[in-house]
């Protein structure tokens, strides 16, 4: 008997290590104000990045702009230096040809000797300085034309150079400016992205502030207190949809998608044909978050329902609708439809406008929490394996209704 008692012992102290629990943090209205506000702050934060993205972004383009018009005037300009130098050395020709043909007609393009001969034919001393110096003004003159188009001509060759190195400098401050210009809208549309769910999830929350307010007498009471006379009960959960199977397991998976979490804590029911498929309240409750703004954005439409099971408190999350028709603070039971499937980025069917930029196909992403939650971020804290409450078959087997065992 003592070792029976003994064992009982053992079993009572290691038993709790083996039984996840989760106590949810009691949450006041004043507690939900002071998130908001948080969220606020990061919103406002983020519009003052999207702002310094846009200044950058207006800046590149500018500068872009200003560099194109630069290497297309730079172009010009090398254009207008080779016809320069090509004319250039068309008068030096030129003026090669004129000398050529002035030494002939003075008797001194045969060399040394004519010269000496034209030098030295002269009649007297007057006549020979006379010579001498014509032909060494000429020559001089001719020299210093050439040398000076020469020098010209190397000069507009440097400037050629010098143009085509600047419009290879400008190409690459265009080809870093567009760089730059390709992560700053690659950051913007993400903070685009954020800012679009975090001004849905600011919307939502003040909606549940409100509705809560109507309900609880004071701002620092514990919202589930106040909730409990509120809450219809029920004693378990159907499956929210009459036909589907599971896509996508609660577990961590592959990205499906650029943008997409690993981490899935929620499972995806599919199927073939299940375009605007009716949503269904997965049991009673109440709803507390709607977003049905008709954006597309990372998780579509959705509803946030709160749920009072047996005495325990759960939350029931559906993403990625189409179509929402129930408002904050309505009551639903199991048979109130509470939207359409929506979803998917890309879709067989013809004419049909894919809906969720963060999904790949037709389905409903449902999550199942402990407690109850105000917002879609809250999900995560005590979340449960939607097939532990609800009853799905196993795998990708198919289910043709809300309520038949498997």
């Amino acid at each position: 008997m003592k070792k029976i008692i003994n064992i009982i012992f053992v079993l009572f102290m290691i038993l709790p290590i083996f039984i996840p629990s989760y106590s949810p943090k009691a949450k006041s209205i004043a507690d939900m104000q002071k998130e908001l506000d948080k969220k606020r702050a990061e919103y406002n934060s983020n519009q003052q990045q999207q702002e310094q993205l846009n200044n950058k972004i207006d800046y590149s383009n500018s500068e872009i702009i200003s560099s194109r018009n630069a290497i297309e005037q730079a172009e010009k300009d090398i254009q207008l230096t080779g016809d320069k130098i090509q004319k250039l050395n068309v008068e030096i020709d030129n003026k090669s040809k004129e000398i050529d043909e002035l030494m002939r007609m003075l008797q001194l393009t045969d060399g040394d000797i004519a010269y000496l001969e034209y030098i030295f034919g002269a009649s007297d001393m007057t006549d020979l300085i006379h010579r001498s110096s014509i032909v060494e003004e000429i020559t001089e003159y001719n020299d210093q034309q050439i040398d000076k188009m020469n020098q010209m001509a190397e000069e507009s060759k440097k400037l050629q150079k010098e143009l085509e190195q600047k419009q290879k400098d400008l190409q690459k401050r265009i080809d870093v400016l567009n760089s730059n210009l390709k992560q700053y809208n690659a950051s913007l549309a993400a903070l685009d992205e954020v800012q679009v769910d975090v001004k849905k999830e600011l919307d939502q929350l003040q909606n549940t502030i409100n509705y809560y307010k109507k309900i609880c007498p004071s701002t620092t009471q514990d919202v589930t207190t106040c909730l409990k006379g509120s809450l219809p009960y029920d004693t378990s959960f159907w499956r929210p949809a009459d036909y589907g199977y599971i896509s996508s397991e609660y577990s961590t998976r592959a990205a499906p998608c650029s943008g997409c979490s690993t981490v899935h804590l929620a499972v995806d029911i599919g199927g073939k044909n299940v375009r605007e498929l009716n949503i269904y309240a997965s049991a009673s409750g109440k709803v507390v978050g709607v977003e049905n703004s008709n954006s597309n954005s990372c998780g579509g439409n959705y509803v946030l329902i709160q749920h009072n099971i047996k005495g325990t408190n759960y939350t029931t999350m559906y993403l990625h609708m189409k179509k929402v028709y129930v408002s904050v603070g309505q009551t639903v039971t199991k048979d109130t439809v509470i939207g359409m499937m929506g979803g998917g980025i890309v879709s067989s069917w013809p004419g049909y406008t894919p809906w969720d930029e963060c999904s790949t196909g037709q389905h409903l992403h449902f999550a199942v929490a402990q407690g109850l939650k105000s917002s879609t971020s809250e999900m995560k804290y005590g979340s449960i394996d939607p097939r532990n409450l609800v009853n799905f078959p196993s795998g990708r087997n198919t289910f043709y209704d809300r309520i038949t065992a498997y």
